[in-house]
This record gives structure tokens, sequence and C-alpha cells, in this order.
């Protein structure tokens, strides 16, 4: 299938491989031809999900959240995300979705999964597809090409799916209005905070701290940890093997020309008198006013900078108003169009956008320019070793992973390619101490490979690795005495916050007991203080982003206008007293009404597709073995 595409496909020189890429998409998770043999997982309606589909599944999401949570991502973040049940539920859904796809008659033809393919970047050299940068990249996850666009034809199949059922998703003005109100009120609420760390005389003793370890014993747990052997080969080892031709760097320059480019530049400062976009015309005339102002005391000479301190009302005044040198596309419009028609040294009349009236004054002016060949060529030929040594590197790596069946393959090979072994360990989820930040990686490839077993390449950090565990060591729960201070700090901040608790409680008691909020909070020797006004889902004065208290302040109401009992947030305890409510303005929904209908309408596709699945799943038969998900 699809042998034309391969055989007439672009075959550019430069050999560019990137295999730090997810290659198949995470919701659909990737299915293997070659595992039909392998250990049952689950089965959907009778069609089995096997152990090598469900492994690749979980590759890819461990992948997604370490981008996410980098090296905070252990074994027991691991286990709260559920990732594990997650990468399960991925398949299933895939299975279901597949299924229906079939019932309802959908196709994809080898022209949609063809142009699919070679429109992908990852499989493209300087905008063509190149066949074999396609080839490369799957034999590193070791798929055919056969095979991979068996699985592209799914994943399309159910993408058009996907479309069919969320065709029915609409979103009215009046949705889209109700949703504006409520995401742009705004409340000023009086407030007393009870903060633990106010309680700095507790000291547990050594009875409780001992009963407090023996309850929370799981919390001080060991991660499981490992120890491997590995084989890595560098690019950099093969760099002098390397040759590029004057040819080849002709053609990078000519396919990359837009690399070479710069683009016109403008240094500049500017002044911004405020304007909301719904102001009165009255308003409007008179911010200009004040910006026509500025302009003339700029053009009669008055230093710009210390007018920009006194009259911006920009974040940049501080700066003297300095933004910098700046591309065009990298500025709002008609700012970027006035500032690009002046010249250095040059102060504009106003000019108005969505933030309010500018007054501009450009600094200096750099042209756009193009670097010629030879003043580009040190950088191409660098670019270009180091691709070709990347790509010598994962040559001799996949000849050496071609002759590893055995345990002692890796120590075997090593001495035919005369390469050393090197040794890791022991290692929890965060990986070796000596490979730094690649640690991550490493250590995901050898906890997902048997004892004695040899892991399929690793592409970390640029280098190529094969892995090799030696023994796997499983969490323990350690000695009190391992772990004793740790095991205090956190009973004293355990108590310090069931103190902060106990008091806002108290506190809670005297305002339903009739107290006012006033006389109570001199009681408990808090101060009141208010907020000001500020919307959901963004930062509160002074407090910063809380959104337990957000959610208590928007729930006061001036029939309940205290909060009902104590709010837990990030810094303590809080009691509310609501102050002032404002409704948003009615003229600012028009100009953001399609953004938010947009939004809504994402929204709603994105339930009907969760709700879609959920009916799917409960018609049909779903078996999932009990022993795997132990």
């Amino acid at each position: 299938m699809l042998s034309v595409m391969r055989k007439h496909a672009g075959s550019w020189m430069i050999k560019v491989i990137l295999f730090a890429i997810v290659i198949v998409f995470v919701f659909w998770g990737v299915g293997s031809f070659r595992s039909q043999e392998a250990t049952k997982v689950a089965s959907v309606n009778g069609e089995i999900i096997t152990i090598t589909e469900y492994r690749r599944a979980y590759s890819n999401l461990i992948e997604q959240y370490r981008q996410q949570f980098g090296s905070s991502l252990n074994e027991g973040l691991i286990e709260l995300l559920q990732i594990r049940r997650q990468a399960l539920d991925q398949l299933i859904d895939r299975r279901l979705i597949l299924q229906e796809a079939a019932k309802l008659n959908l196709r994809v033809t080898d022209v949609e999964v063809a142009d699919s393919i070679m429109n992908t970047p990852v499989f493209q050299n300087n905008g063509h597809f190149d066949n074999r940068r396609y080839r490369a990249i799957l034999a590193q996850i070791h798929l055919t090409p056969e095979e991979f666009e068996a699985e592209q034809k799914q994943v399309l199949l159910g993408e058009k799916l996907s479309r069919v059922i969320i065709s029915a998703a609409k979103v009215s003005e009046d949705e889209a209005r109700l949703w504006y109100d409520w995401q742009n009120s705004a409340v000023n609420v009086d407030y007393v905070r009870f903060d633990p760390d106010r309680y700095d005389d507790l000291k547990p003793t050594p009875e409780a701290i001992r009963t407090y370890f023996e309850t929370h014993q799981e919390t001080y747990k060991t991660d499981p940890m490992t120890r491997a052997r590995y084989v890595v080969f560098d690019p950099a080892d093969f760099a002098a093997q390397v040759t590029v031709s004057d040819t080849d760097i002709q053609q990078y320059y000519d396919a990359n020309i837009a690399d070479f480019r710069t683009e016109k530049t403008v240094e500049a400062r500017h002044v911004l008198i405020r304007l909301d976009p719904g102001a009165d015309e009255a308003t409007v005339l008179e911010t200009k006013e004040r910006a026509e102002a500025v302009t003339r005391m700029a053009r009669d000479g008055e230093d710009f900078a210390e007018l920009a301190r006194t009259y911006s009302e920009d974040p940049a005044k501080d700066q003297g108003g300095y933004l910098g040198k700046f591309e065009q596309n990298q500025m709002v419009q008609p700012f970027a169009d006035q500032a690009f028609a002046m010249a250095a040294g040059e102060i504009s009349d106003p000019v108005r956008t969505e933030f309010g009236w500018h007054v501009i004054k450009v600094e200096s002016v750099e042209e756009a320019s193009l670097r010629t060949l030879d003043q580009s060529r040190e950088e191409i030929l660098r670019a270009l070793a180091e691709r070709e040594a990347q790509l010598l590197a994962y040559d001799q790596a996949e000849l050496f992973y071609e002759g590893c069946y055995d345990k002692d393959d890796l120590v075997d090979n090593a001495k035919i390619f005369e390469r050393p072994v090197l040794e890791a360990g022991p290692f929890n989820r965060q990986g070796p101490e000596e490979l730094a930040g690649d640690g991550m990686a490493f250590a995901d490839a050898a906890f997902a490979t048997e004892v004695d077993g040899i892991s399929e390449i690793q592409s970390i950090g640029g280098r190529y690795f094969i892995i090799q565990p030696t023994e796997f060591i499983d969490a323990k729960i350690p000695q009190l005495e391992a772990v004793q201070f740790r095991v205090e700090a956190d009973l004293i901040n355990k108590m310090r916050n069931d103190r902060a608790r106990e008091e806002a409680e108290a506190m809670t008691a005297d305002l339903r007991a009739g107290e006012s909020f006033e006389a109570s909070a001199e009681k408990f020797e808090v101060p009141i203080k208010q907020t000001g006004l500020f919307k959901r889902n963004t930062a509160i004065p002074d407090i910063g982003s809380d959104p337990n208290f957000s959610q208590a302040a928007f729930q006061l109401t001036p029939a309940n206008a205290i909060s009902e009992s104590p709010v837990q947030g990030s810094a303590g305890f809080y009691l509310l007293r609501l102050a002032e409510r404002e409704t948003p303005p009615a003229d600012g929904f028009e100009s953001e009404k399609d953004d938010i209908e947009n939004m809504l309408l994402r929204q709603k596709q994105r339930a009907v597709i969760q709700d879609w699945m959920e009916a799917r799943r409960n018609e049909s038969q779903i078996v999932i073995e009990t022993a795997f998900m132990e």
C-alpha cells in the first residue's frame, strides 16, 4: 500500500532524523500488528487489546506528562494520575470508535492516508516529504511503513467519526451572554486570615511523632529503585567520519533561505494613555487631548523617557516607555504600522489601539537583510555535520541492537563494537544523577524493561542508549529514625494548620451568635483587609491566585454576606464578607461574542464526545483482565 507514494517521494540529500517526537497521537494510542499473540489486557466487544498496544499507549502518556511536570513526575505522581488506567481507557475508547465507524460504513482512502503522512512535518525535510527520514523514524519505534500507514488510516477514520458526532453541538447568543456576565462580574470582599505560621510555639512529643509516622507510613515509603548497565552512541564520537560537500551546503541554503533573512526591526519608546474599547465619545476626546499634549511636549524637546515615566499608563513607564527592538508582526496594529512608517528620532501623532492612545518615539531602525551563502557557510556546515553525525550514531546503535537477543549480548556486542559498558544505579524514577536532565527519560526506559532484558534504542538528550536493567529494588517503608526530621516537620505543619482551622471555626461561631465582623476579628487578633474588585479566574489583589477564596467570594450575596464556614486557601483559613458586587458593562459583550461562542462550542463538542463515549461503554461488553490492573 502507498508504494507509489514512497517510490516518488522527495529525496533531498540532508540526512535529518528527528527522533524525540511522539509519532502517534496520544488520544488514539498506538496498536501493533505484531502483537496478536501477546498477553491480553482487555477485550472490547470481543476484540482484544494486547499488552504491546498498552505499553506503547502508556509510554506516550508518560512522555506527555513528563513535558508537563518535568522532574516532578515521580512514581507517586504517576500513581496519583492513574496513568496505567488512562492508557487502557484510551485504547478501549479507540476500539469503540473504530467499531462505531465500521457500523456507519465510514471509509478512509489510500489517497487520504498518503496526503496526511506526506503533510506531517516530522516526515518532511525542507518542506518536502523525505522517504528516508520517514523510514528511519518508523524504524526507531519498530514499525514498518505498512503498519504505520494502517494505523494512520484508523486515526483518520476516528477523526471522521468525531466530526459526525460533534456536528450537532450548537451555541446560542443567550448562552454566550450568560457566560460573559458570569465570567466578567466582579466582587470586592473584606476578609480575615488565620495564618498557620503564626502558631510557632507548637512542639510535638516523641510519642506524637511516632504515632503520626505509624499512621502515615505510606507517605514516607521509598521509591522503587533499579540498577542498569547501558551502551551509549554519541553523535560527537562520529564527527570525524562526516564529510559535507559544497553542493550539500548550497542545497541547504537554497531550501532554507528564509532562515537567513533578517526582518526589519524598530527600536522604540511609547507613552500610553489608556482607553477602554467601549468608552464614550467624551472620554475618547479627553484622552486624545492628553496624548496630544505629550506629543507637543516631546516635539518641543522634553526628554521622552521622562515624559513616559510621568504620563504613561503602561508597565513600561518604569523603563521610560522603552519597548526594545521588535518586528512588525510582534506589535498590535495600527501601532506597528505607524512605528514602521517612521524614521529614527521621529515622534508620532497619537495612535489609537485597543489599549488606548500611544505616542511613539522611534529610537532606531534596522532594515531587512539577507545573509549571503558565504556569510552563512560555517553555520550550515556545522548544522549538516551535526545531523550527519547523528544519523551515523543511530545507524551504529541500530546495528548494535539488532545483535542483542539474550542477557549477555549487550556486553558481548560492546566488545565487538568497541563501546564501553556503563553502570548506573541504584536510581529511582528521577534517573541516575550522572545523567542530569536526561535521567528521567533513561529511568522510564529502564523501568519499562524487565531485569536482564534489553531496551529498544532510546533517543535521550541527542544521544542513543541501549539499556539493560540488572536489578529491581522494591519500595519499602523506612525506619522512623531515617525520616525523623521530615516526620516532625510534617506533624508541626499539621498542628499549626489544625490550630488555624480551630480559631477560624471559633470566629465563625461568634459570627453566627450575632457578634459583629469587626468585634470578632479584634477578639482573635486578626486584621480585616479588603481585596478590591476582582473577577473570577483572575489574581486576587494581595492574595494572588486562590480558587477556593475566589469561589467562596462569588457565592456571597447581600442576603448572605458572610461566608458560612472557614475557607481553606493556599495561605491559611479565611472568613469573608461581601463589600461590593459589580456587573459587567453590557456594551463589552459584542466585541467578545464571537470568541465566547467559539470557546463554548469547543466545550460542548468535548462534552458531546464524552457523553457519546460513555453511552457506547455502557452498551458494550468490556472485559479487563483483573490481574493486569492490580
